[in-house]
């Protein structure tokens, strides 16, 4: 059985990413938006009060949570690859 996804559990995982990508809260994060029944991800344009859509259109709470869980992973692995990059570059 597939758990329920509600808002505060994907606003939640938005957060984790945000932590994971050293991303400003409120400056250049990304945040959750709601209209047409769907949900979409957005990421706030720094030095601006402009926003822009990461995701095309609106979706399903399920399928934006999965998008930004695989977003956390692929962001994680990139991250730890810099680093043994730049481990080997220092040794």
């Amino acid at each position: 059985m597939r758990t329920i996804i509600t808002k505060q559990r994907l606003e939640h995982a938005i957060a984790n990413l945000n932590e994971v990508s050293g991303l400003t809260p409120n400056h250049d994060d990304y945040f959750v938006q709601g209209a047409y029944g769907g949900w979409q991800l957005m990421r706030r344009i720094p030095f601006s009060t402009a926003a822009t859509a990461v995701t095309m259109g609106f979706v399903p709470k399920r399928q934006l949570f999965d998008i930004v869980s695989m977003m956390k992973v692929a962001v994680g692995i990139y991250a730890s690859k810099m680093e043994e990059i730049k481990d080997s570059e220092c040794a």
